[in-house]
């Protein structure tokens, strides 16, 4: 996958650098929404969720933190799905 190719919302993230979209893209693709409810039981993301989920701007700097710190643990698909946590989340919103 290109990184041309990663969500707007991810590839403009001010948490993120250039390295660690690159890592994302090294990801065959983008996971499904249905993959997502694989994260529930995360601690550090039902730890997000209970304290920032109602402020999206926060949950998203939050989860794009987290995504980053498993970026660096080399577990780039693992953080493609926190980014993409984010990404459905915003579009349930609009």
């Amino acid at each position: 996958m290109e990184v041309t190719e990663l969500p707007e919302g991810i590839r403009q993230s001010k948490y993120l650098t250039k390295n660690d979209l690159v890592q994302l893209a090294s990801c065959e693709r983008i996971p499904e929404e249905k993959e997502l409810f694989q994260m529930r039981p995360v601690p550090e993301v039902i730890y997000i969720l209970d304290n920032y989920g109602h402020d999206f701007e926060l949950f998203e700097k939050e989860m794009h933190l987290l995504a980053a710190q498993e970026i660096e643990q080399q577990n780039p698909w693992f953080a493609l799905k926190l980014l993409m946590v984010v990404e459905y989340t915003r579009e349930s919103l609009v």
